[in-house]
């Protein structure tokens, strides 16, 4: 059972209100009452009734509360003695940040509302991604922004140095799912719409993108930064697109609530240096 639930019913125990300990907690009053239900419906138990216009714990909550409080804390020293902080990561900016120390990274669920819910709920406690958001809580950091490009190996038979825009459409092409309904990223980032490429592979990981695209003649893309890390190893040839495409903008999101944790700053502060020396 996920612990961060009962730390959320001590609060509100402890509060007495949802309202003043989704203030305390940094999260919002549907997020404390949603973990609230999930721990109600694990335990079986009713836990909070309605007072007047407040809410008083049940006999079986006041019981809860004495037996998991003492251990809680402990569990909390010994976590907090043990720091590590858990990231979701996009692929493509991986091989800047994967020597921070004390730092776990992960790759991030295709769906958005669950990469937010896992920040929201503490699964993880930081994302780099190129999504932006306004959910209550959240806090978004620019790091940097890059430029999209296309790959293909180094001996394909119908392209050299360049790409017009009618060579382009006319070969076939891979393809990088991105979380924005059914969009690929070529279409999210398009400045002007675009007639309809020849996707023989659509895959949501860059690394095998760029790794199909150097033993066939299909075309890859990946922003420049990964592309340039990658390239050379894999014999692939680095292209400028024939069309406008928007900046990739990448940021750092995490929650308000570690705004001014020691260590969660301080690898902030790691991350966002990296970065400025890129």
């Amino acid at each position: 059972m996920d612990l961060n639930l009962f730390s959320t019913f001590l609060a509100v125990y402890r509060c007495r209100s949802i309202t003043v300990a989704a203030e305390k907690l940094d999260l919002t009053q549907p997020a404390v009452s949603a973990a609230l239900k999930r721990l109600e419906t694990n335990l079986n138990q009713t836990l909070f009734v309605r007072e007047g216009r407040g809410i008083a714990p049940t006999g079986f909550a006041i019981s809860l509360a004495n037996r998991i409080e003492d251990p809680l804390a402990t569990l909390e020293v010994i976590a907090e003695s043990q720091q590590e902080l858990k990231v979701y990561c996009a692929e493509s900016m991986l091989h800047k940040v994967a020597h921070i120390q004390n730092m776990s990274f992960s790759e991030a669920p295709l769906e958005e509302d669950k990469l937010f819910d896992d920040l929201i709920t503490q699964k993880v406690d930081l994302i780099i991604d190129v999504l932006e958001t306004k959910r209550q809580g959240l806090i978004v950091d620019h790091l940097m922004e890059d430029d999209g490009v296309c790959l293909v190996r180094g001996d394909h038979p119908r392209i050299a140095d360049s790409m017009d825009f009618d060579s382009y459409f006319a070969e076939e092409h891979i393809a990088l799912r991105i979380r924005r309904g059914e969009q690929n990223t070529l279409d999210y980032l398009a400045e002007t719409p675009l007639p309809t490429r020849k996707v023989k592979i659509e895959t949501s990981s860059i690394s095998s993108m760029l790794l199909l695209a150097s033993t066939t003649d299909y075309v890859a893309a990946s922003n420049r930064s990964f592309a340039e890390k990658l390239a050379p190893s894999l014999g692939l040839r680095i292209l400028n697109f024939p069309f406008g495409l928007k900046k990739i903008r990448y940021n750092m999101i995490f929650h308000r609530r570690y705004l001014n944790d020691p260590f969660h700053k301080l690898k902030r502060e790691q991350i966002q240096q990296v970065f400025a020396n890129s």
